[in-house]
């Protein structure tokens, strides 16, 4: 007969807790032991074990595992295991990780990849100068996002100045929005004057999310931009955000 679905959900958690157990354990293994986990993967055919095996090798204390990571990503050919081995290498917090991640960001030629790279570099300090490097050379608007994204988690004045710079830049305007977003949930009032040049940016999109960006700041510079801006800006659009902003201000 058929399996009840509780019955079912049961076992799928004993299955899971199994995995669980068995990655602790080959973790517990520590120095000398990632070597032994990389071989038995490159034996292992079966993708749940592989999956496994992965990530033992993002908890274990073990300075090799990183390059071992990297190596597997490198002879891996399943899109779905490399993004597994790219969030095992993301775990790990050795001296190396940053610039390994850093790498697969840059030369991989998936932009998938790339993109998983990135959030593994996210909030990373370690990981903030390949993070604007990145910025430089990346192509793909999705994974553009993701670095503004990751810098948005390194909580410095370079993480605000690039974002700043970002947001007031030439790039694609999804980009710029992205970037200003990021500077409001990151930094709020400290980036309140990048948020005054943006209201007079030429692009109504831009301004529109700089008055959602100054609305989240509650003093009184913030309420005159606001109030400003929703009595001349050139938008109908912008002025009707700007005074819903103002309303919502007073309300509360």
């Amino acid at each position: 007969g058929s399996m009840a679905w509780d019955d079912a959900k049961a076992l799928i958690g004993k299955r899971q807790q199994a995995t669980k157990d068995i990655e602790n354990r080959l973790a517990a293994m520590g120095q000398g032991g990632a070597s032994a986990i990389a071989a038995t993967y490159g034996e292992m055919d079966d993708v749940r074990g592989r999956m496994m095996l992965a990530h033992a090798l993002g908890m274990i204390q073990d300075n090799q595992a990183g390059p071992l990571l990297l190596a597997l990503l490198d002879s891996e050919t399943s899109l779905s295991l490399q993004r597994e081995i790219i969030d095992a290498l993301a775990q790990r917090h050795d001296a190396d990780t940053a610039v390994l991640l850093a790498q697969i960001a840059g030369e991989a030629s998936d932009s998938r990849l790339r993109f998983a790279a990135v959030q593994g570099l996210a909030g990373r300090e370690d990981g903030f100068t390949a993070l604007q490097q990145l910025m430089q050379t990346e192509t793909d608007p999705e994974v553009q996002k993701a670095i503004v994204q990751a810098v948005s988690g390194v909580h410095t004045g370079a993480a605000q100045n690039l974002l700043a710079s970002i947001a007031q830049g030439s790039m694609d305007s999804a980009i710029r929005k992205s970037a200003i977003q990021a500077l409001a949930r990151s930094f709020g009032s400290g980036a309140l004057s990048v948020f005054q040049q943006l209201l007079t940016d030429p692009d109504p999109g831009i301004r529109e999310n700089a008055v959602t960006a100054v609305a989240q700041v509650h003093n009184e510079q913030a309420a005159a931009l606001l109030q400003r801006t929703a009595l001349s800006d050139a938008s109908d659009r912008v002025r009707q955000k700007a005074q819903s902003a103002l309303a919502g201000a007073q309300a509360q």
